[in-house]
């Protein structure tokens, strides 16, 4: 198991056996068929793509507070993409999420900054795709959870560094995301974490401004503790996020509905051989987009010397 890259310089998981985890795919694991359908799901075609970057550079302009680069339109894309090139739609996603970083800049970080959540085995990635083309992402919010150790927020950062580099993956783009909690081993510690306020920015990074669609979100092994957890969470979703979220106590079978059994591995009820991933190993992965995080993405939006009052 080691980090290795491709012949066009794209970093990934050798995991062995024939698995590898790597969050920049230019192509559809399931073929082109496949992939010629996604694209055709999302409406996109070669007139849709002209007219929604004209019109999202259109709406930009409006927003003098706004900062996007000339030469970003592969970031309006990615918006697009999300938005199924519904321009206005896209648009709002990128305020809301501009609007967020300016306001709870601690979210939007490099992955140096959260290099420890990763290290933990905290969030990390499944090597195979979903039988819809989407990416999972495991975030571990249970047992393996030390908050001493690591904060909600800088839980949920992490998450948000890996939504980040999912921006660059073709895959990611045209089939989205599925984010999977493991809460097995909650604790009253845990819950202790999850604030009125941090508990709404998680809502709405997953359901109003994040560049990838997120699908939905499935809970596993929820029992009596989450419940208390619950309680704090559903009262701020919103009907499409409470639509979105999918609970599952101890009995896996029904996660196979949403996430094919043969890439899940055997703790969550699957069948995958796929040797699991070492967190370190993920946080070197996570690494190689640190600078680029950094400096390509993390400057767009609003700056504080520019701020806005809504």
């Amino acid at each position: 198991m080691s980090l290795k890259f491709t012949e066009k310089k794209v970093p990934y998981i050798d995991l062995g056996d024939g698995y590898r985890v790597c969050l920049q795919d230019d192509g559809c694991a399931h073929g082109a068929e496949f992939e010629r359908e996604a694209r055709q799901s999302i409406n996109e075609t070669p007139e849709n793509m002209k007219r929604g970057l004209e019109e999202m550079r259109r709406l930009i302009a409006t927003d003098r507070q706004l900062y996007i680069s000339d030469d970003a339109d592969w970031y309006l894309n990615v918006y697009l993409r999300a938005a199924k090139y519904d321009a206005r739609e896209a648009f709002n996603t990128l305020q809301t999420n501009s609007k967020l970083k300016l306001k709870n800049p601690e979210y939007f970080v490099s992955s140096a900054s959260v290099r420890h959540v990763f290290e933990e085995g905290l969030v990390w990635v499944l090597p195979e795709r979903n039988h819809d083309g989407s990416v999972i992402v495991v975030i571990e919010s249970g047992k393996r959870w030390n908050p001493s150790k690591v904060s909600v927020v800088q839980l949920n950062a992490a998450v948000n560094a890996v939504i980040a580099v999912l921006t660059t993956s073709e895959e990611a783009q045209l089939h989205g995301c599925i984010l999977l909690f493991d809460v097995d081993g909650l604790s009253m510690s845990h819950i202790m974490q999850f604030t009125p306020k941090s508990t709404g920015i998680m809502l709405t990074l997953i359901e109003k401004c994040s560049p990838i669609r997120v699908l939905t979100t499935q809970t596993i092994n929820t029992g009596a503790i989450y419940s208390f957890l619950f309680a704090i969470i559903k009262p701020l979703q919103t009907k499409r996020m409470r639509e979105m979220t999918v609970l599952h106590g101890r009995n896996l079978a029904p996660l196979g509905k949403y996430i094919s059994p043969e890439i899940l591995p055997p703790r969550f009820g699957g069948t995958s051989k796929a040797p699991l991933c070492d967190g370190r190993l993920f946080a070197e992965l996570m690494m190689q987009y640190d600078s680029w995080i950094e400096k390509s993405l993390l400057p767009f939006g609003y700056t504080r010397k520019n701020s806005i009052s809504s």
